[in-house]
């Protein structure tokens, strides 16, 4: 069974939280506010209506407000708040189609990991070749006693 790459799921959720809740929800249903219309299901069961009202707060600006109600309750934060959560859930289950090859480890993914270390050793030289040319360039006083033992402690460790 292939194991989840938990990591990638959690960024894909909490990208899918943002476009929801800052793209759709925040930017869009500020000049649309009819989009909030999606959580009325879960929020009222009687009258809903979206009021809007246009101020000025400065000459030659002008600001909009948007209030939602649900029989005359003022349910503007809570509407706001689901439909986000609603919006976001929907983008999160296009994102995990989209890219479902990542959602999950291959298989052999543990295998994989081993035999690169496998190979990465084969390519390289051999633990007493490298402690000949590191004697070598200690001879040749290219590096110093203190590198030299470090680096060959490196290496026997590796027996």
């Amino acid at each position: 069974m292939r194991k989840p790459n938990w990591l990638w799921i959690t960024v894909a959720f909490g990208v899918s939280l943002f476009l929801g809740y800052t793209i759709f929800t925040a930017a869009i249903g500020a000049f649309f506010p009819a989009i909030n219309t999606i959580s009325k299901p879960l929020l009222c069961s009687g009258e809903f209506s979206i009021e809007t009202t246009q101020y000025s707060y400065k000459p030659g600006q002008v600001g909009w407000q948007h209030n939602i109600y649900c029989d005359g309750r003022n349910i503007t934060f809570a509407s706001i708040a689901v439909t986000g959560l609603m919006i976001s859930l929907v983008i999160f289950i296009i994102i995990l189609i989209y890219f479902r090859e990542h959602i999950l480890f291959p298989k052999n993914f543990g295998e994989l990991a081993t035999d690169l270390k496998q190979t990465e050793k084969a390519k390289g030289k051999s633990p007493l070749e490298r402690m000949s040319e590191l004697k070598e360039m200690h001879d040749k006083n290219l590096i110093s006693q203190v590198e030299y033992e470090r680096k060959k402690d490196e290496i026997m460790k590796e027996l």
